[in-house]
């Protein structure tokens, strides 16, 4: 039966060059996570260690104690007293002109620490390292038929979640007692949020909320206030998602037309990316289609890029859907391919009212889009006597 990490390593070795050997080192792994490890083997490891993968091999040169817990996809080779010799032998049967090493600007390529790689440098002299960081960016970016699968069901659970919270909204809950409500079900089915306990969801209501990443506050809710929640779930496997939704609370009073305005504001511009976004674009231009859109409805830019990589990691590295500003790099320069999985994600405060915010997670295939969340269509109203 296939794993998500066979998948991977597959997917690793059908990426790779003939030329070229994947090194990835790393000891003490649990405190010193490797982003590369986790996708092809996800397993933690004590002593020095160094998995190389070439198109036709996967050898995991791992300490005597670690070796009973490596994946059978990988020829084991466990050291106790000195592990210089076995790496330099393995090397030397592969014959690479390249060594790829994860070091790299993208903090999801970049899991080899300063230490490890002179490390390296002392046991390989002269070895033909680079950046793995291209390589290792695609095969985090583009993902396998279960990594697809698994990211729909974190989905599928992060919107029946808020299905149920919004049945057990009451007048007067805080911002607090909305994420409380979100965490105790995730506690008592094991699972986590997708970024963390502190942040994840984050809650805004009312006039008084603006949208960041800071946790939520004690402010009330009220008869015709906007609420709106960024919130994700990571599921067992380690997948998430990340998905935004803005209601409108009532008794029975219409919805200001202002509210209803902005809200088709803001879905026509998500609408304007997923037009845009296909293989071979470059992100930028994803963004730009969005940003463009809102700005002609009369509205301010928003101050992020409009969509990112989605997987194992909410942020989950490669292309970015954003503008091409200075701080994010390279990153909006980067073009899109089948089989990614992007949000696409952007909002606007209406002043007396909230913040209206959206974001959705799409898949991109060959032809078009897969939307893997539910989209929202309207402004939600949610009507509590």
């Amino acid at each position: 039966m296939a794993t998500v990490h066979s998948e991977k390593l597959l997917q690793a070795q059908s990426m790779l060059e003939p030329n070229q050997v994947w090194l990835i080192a790393v000891r003490e792994s649990l405190e010193h996570p490797e982003p590369g490890l986790k996708l092809v083997a996800g397993v933690e490891v004590t002593w020095a260690s160094f998995f190389l993968v070439s198109k036709q091999h996967a050898v995991a040169i791992v300490g005597r104690y670690d070796a009973d817990a490596m994946p059978t996809d990988w020829k084991v080779i466990p050291y106790d007293e000195d592990v210089a010799p076995i790496l330099q032998a393995e090397i030397s049967k592969l014959a690479p002109s390249e060594i790829l090493l994860n070091y790299a600007h993208e903090p999801l390529c970049d899991g080899l620490t300063h230490g490890m790689y002179l490390q390296l440098v002392e046991m390989l002299p002269n070895a033909p390292f680079a950046s793995a960081e291209p390589f290792l960016g695609k095969l985090r970016s583009q993902k396998t038929p279960l990594e697809q699968e698994y990211i729909a069901q974190a989905v599928a659970r992060a919107e029946v979640d808020l299905e149920a919270m919004t049945k057990a909204l009451q007048i007067g809950w805080s911002e607090r007692d909305v994420a409380d409500f979100l965490h105790q079900g995730l506690r008592r089915d094991g699972l986590e949020p997708s970024w963390g306990w502190a942040g994840c969801p984050t809650v805004h209501i009312g006039p008084l909320a603006r949208p960041s990443h800071a946790g939520p506050s004690d402010r009330q809710l009220e008869l015709e206030m906007l609420l709106h929640i960024d919130y994700g779930v990571r599921l067992e496997h380690g997948y998430c998602s990340d998905i935004q939704r803005t209601y409108y609370i009532t008794k029975n009073e219409p919805t200001p037309p202002i509210l209803e305005q902005v809200f088709k504001d803001c879905w026509n511009a998500i609408e304007a990316a997923a037009q845009v976004l296909k293989p071979g674009v470059q992100g930028f231009m994803v963004d730009a289609a969005a940003r463009a859109s809102l700005t002609k409805a009369g509205h301010l830019e928003y101050k992020h890029a409009v969509g990112h990589g989605l997987g194992r990691a909410t942020h989950d590295g490669g292309t970015l859907l954003g503008p091409r500003w200075a701080r994010y790099g390279q990153e909006p320069f980067g073009v899109v391919q089948a089989n990614e999985v992007y949000t696409l994600e952007l909002g606007v405060f209406v002043e007396g009212h909230g913040f209206i915010g959206l974001e959705e997670d799409v898949l991109v295939t060959e032809n078009d889009l897969r939307w893997l969340s539910n989209r929202q269509n309207t402004l939600i109203r949610l009507t509590i006597s």
